[in-house]
């Protein structure tokens, strides 16, 4: 046999230095882990759109069986999903490109049959969590090869992929590579796209509620979009008018953030309500009304609003801390603002610069913030707790840190568990303010320091948890409330929901200062006179006598007269007064008015369990037999994701619930045997309720189906024409507390819209 030649030598003779540099320069030539670009520089948020990602294989080439993560924050509400192509927010990846950089043949080229894509919400590192993996299976590809990553991919007849609701100047998406097929990740790059707003869709004006009398009202009026977002470029003029009052005309700025402020005098506070308007250039008028009453017995000259727990970019929030404090004051109508960051997460540099811009934007009688952290241990350990600084010493008394800028391995604990943490602060407690917290990491109440721990966190944007206040009241803790933003948004001072996650509005605090100023706003607020709300501008109060709520009354056996008022921005639908056993008193203020014929309400609501992913989602549907549907009108929903349909007679809803409720007005000509059937489902825990209700029943009063979890529920029940309800009430109540008995009395409040408020408890002491 003779072997046949040689007929062509096909490689690439690397003894030829020209050859051998040659494709070294051209490997060595592309960044080593690629590179991720994007031609969008710009989208606004809630659109609905498909975003185009282009990766550049690097030098490295990549394994087969390595993989790509894209990853984005966590506490964004932008999802993404790879199972059903012709639903939103479907993500794929294609290899679009098999290149031969450095003369690679024509068989040597990326031979990756299929790239396999996942979304995974925890998939990477905070705070870069949410991410769409990329799996190559069966192959390699090559150096210069090119994958085009489509978010909302719409070649399979998908809507696009919904952009998160809030604004963000460069949302980065961050991308990882493994090259090796060794599962540990190297960071390729980032690409950032802005967020901005869309256009003016409403008027919001924030105002104080309650002032002393002769004391000005100062409102904050701004311009919104669909979801929540302020609006900016929007040069529209705006007028107040309050009786026989009409405010100098007011302009936006054509440039930045639609927004004003208006000055109410004293002559137009308290007998009227504000109707204000703004007039945009496209010729729409848009309109909003706020109301100011005036009493003669208040501490300060108005009632003040906190958002003490607000995030920035330097953890895990969104935009940096001026913004925050800005957008806080002038947009949120803040009079105190609290900044949060992550105690494991946050630089020690950062921290004093953050203190610094906290002291620096602070102005006596006009605005305060106060700098401060949150104690991450978790739960087994005490939970969150967030450490208020209120007077100079700011000295962070750390869980321990553990970030993505350490190069050490492994976390180290420093002030772990809670009770390391109540020994660095208690030697001064007067300088602190401690909040038990319900987040992530849920505090625990075994555990408690009642010379540090003043107040109780009952709502924030991660949900309600009235739970948490009666657990507290039922131990005998002597803690006030407070409800706040927990804002990861970038919109403190009751920021609009989230389509996920944070699906709650931000809260509020009140404070009953007797001045607006850092000594004695922390005073004021380790007295524990504060009330809370969910976001409503509402105020609450409740005293005996000359002692306000938060104080403490030596209980004696006599009779006492405990008052309350209540300030709402929207009509009020019942009140309920507790001791530390549960509700004492309830008062249903659409019984009061008179139930309006034909007029349902169905509401569903709660929480499935107590812990970080608590929201339940709920899917149901409302039948009617022997009644007509006249109108359907959706009842407290958050945001424009959650829907109501009405077909025929029947009612369906597809939504989320936060420990809040939701729900449907219905509007009926019943007949007298008429009936409601209701299906309701909590998917999450795959849990149907199925029940009927004769209308006849509601009579006796609200019919109501627990389904566990967190206060998971289904009510139905009459009501009043919300015309007729008030948005000022008082009512008083005879107590006689037991000598030598500690207990306490608080009241809770739901107005019409769903939103809701709490005093602080009057504590009776056993002395």
């Amino acid at each position: 046999m003779t072997p046949r030649p040689q007929t062509e030598h096909r490689y690439h003779d690397c003894t030829d230095a020209a050859v051998s540099r040659e494709t070294t320069e051209a490997v060595r030539a592309l960044p080593f882990l690629g590179e991720l670009t994007t031609e969008t520089t710009g989208l606004t948020a809630g659109d609905v759109t498909e975003l185009v990602l282009r990766y550049t294989v690097g030098g490295s080439g990549i394994a087969d069986s390595g993989w790509l993560k894209l990853c984005f924050k966590y506490y964004s509400d932008w999802d993404l999903q790879t199972v059903r192509p012709d639903g939103r927010d479907y993500a794929t990846a294609e290899l679009t490109h098999r290149g031969d950089l450095g003369g690679a043949s024509a068989d040597s080229l990326a031979t990756v049959r299929r790239l396999r894509t996942a979304y995974d919400v925890k998939g990477g590192e905070r705070p870069f969590q949410k991410a769409l993996l990329i799996h190559l299976e069966d192959g390699f590809v090559r150096p210069g090869d090119e994958i085009v990553i489509r978010l909302g991919d719409r070649r399979h007849g998908g809507p696009g992929t919904r952009v998160q609701t809030f604004v963000e100047d460069a949302f980065r998406f961050r991308m990882y590579a493994d090259a090796l097929g060794t599962s540990r990740m190297g960071h390729v790059g980032d690409v950032s796209v802005d967020i901005v707003a869309g256009a003016a869709e409403r008027l919001v004006v924030a105002g104080p509620r309650l002032v002393r009398e002769g004391a000005t009202a100062p409102l904050r009026a701004h311009l919104e979009d669909a979801w929540g977002n302020v609006a900016s470029g929007a040069p529209a003029r705006l007028e107040a008018v309050s009786g026989t009052w009409v405010s100098p005309p007011h302009a936006f700025a054509a440039e930045g953030w639609a927004t004003a402020t208006v000055d109410l005098p004293p002559q137009a506070v308290g007998s009227h309500d504000v109707r204000v308007s703004a007039g945009l250039p496209d010729g729409r008028e848009l309109t909003a009304g706020c109301t100011v009453d005036t009493v003669t017995e208040l501490p300060g000259e108005r009632a003040y609003f906190a958002d003490l727990h607000v995030h920035s970019d330097d953890t895990v929030g969104t935009q940096d801390n001026a913004y925050n404090f800005a957008y806080g004051r002038w947009i949120g109508g803040l009079d105190v603002l609290g900044y949060t960051a992550n105690d494991f997460q946050i630089t020690e540099k950062a921290w004093q610069d953050v203190v610094a811009l906290c002291r620096e934007v602070s102005e006596d009688g006009r605005f305060v913030c106060l700098p401060g952290v949150e104690w991450c241990g978790n739960s087994g350990v005490g939970g969150d707790h967030n450490v208020i600084y209120l007077g100079e010493d700011t000295t962070l008394a750390r869980s321990l840190e553990w970030h993505d800028a350490m190069t050490t391995r492994s976390p180290a604990p420093e002030h772990w568990p809670i009770t390391e943490l109540y020994e660095a602060y208690a030697a001064n407690p007067d300088d602190y303010l401690l909040m038990p917290h319900v987040g992530g990491r849920r505090a625990i109440l075994d555990w408690h320091h009642p010379e540090l721990e003043r107040l109780i966190e009952v709502h924030s944007a991660w949900g309600t948890s009235p739970w948490f206040l009666r657990d507290a009241m039922s131990r005998g803790l002597r803690l006030g409330v407070s409800a706040n933003s927990d804002e990861h948004r970038g919109r403190p001072g009751s920021g609009a929901p989230g389509a996920n996650i944070f699906g709650g509005r931000g809260g509020l605090t009140g404070v009953l200062a007797p001045d607006l100023t850092r000594a004695s706003v922390g005073a004021t607020l380790r007295a524990r006179r504060t009330w809370a709300t969910t976001g409503a501008r509402a105020v609450a109060l409740l005293r005996a006598g000359d002692r306000w709520m938060g104080e403490e009354h030596p209980a004696t056996d006599e009779e006492l007269v405990v008052s309350y008022a209540l300030y709402g921005d929207a009509p009020w639908d019942r009140v309920t007064v507790y001791d530390t056993h549960g509700p004492v008193l309830h008062r249903d203020l659409n019984a009061e008015a008179g139930h309006e014929p034909g007029l349902v309400r169905v509401r569903w609501g709660g929480a499935r369990h107590r812990d970080r992913y608590r929201w339940a989602s709920w899917t149901g549907n409302i039948r009617l037999s022997g009644a007509g549907l006249l109108d359907a009108r959706p009842w407290a929903t958050m945001h424009r994701e959650q829907t109501i349909t009405v077909d025929g007679g029947r009612i369906g809803w597809s939504n989320a619930t936060y420990g809040n409720d939701t729900g449907v007005v219905l509007r009926l000509d019943p007949a007298g045997d008429a009936e409601i059937a209701i299906e309701a489902t909590v998917t999450e825990d795959a849990r149907t309720e199925r029940f009927g209700v004769p209308l006849a029943d509601l009579a006796e009063g609200p019919v109501r189906r627990e389904l566990g979890g967190a206060g998971l529920h289904v009510t139905v029940e009459r009501i009043a024409d919300a015309a007729r309800l008030p948005s000022t009430l008082t009512g008083e109540l005879s107590v006689r507390p037991p000598r030598g008995e500690d207990s306490a009395l608080y009241v809770h409040a739901v107005q019409a819209d769903g939103h809701e408020a709490w005093t602080s408890p009057l504590f009776f002491t056993a002395g």
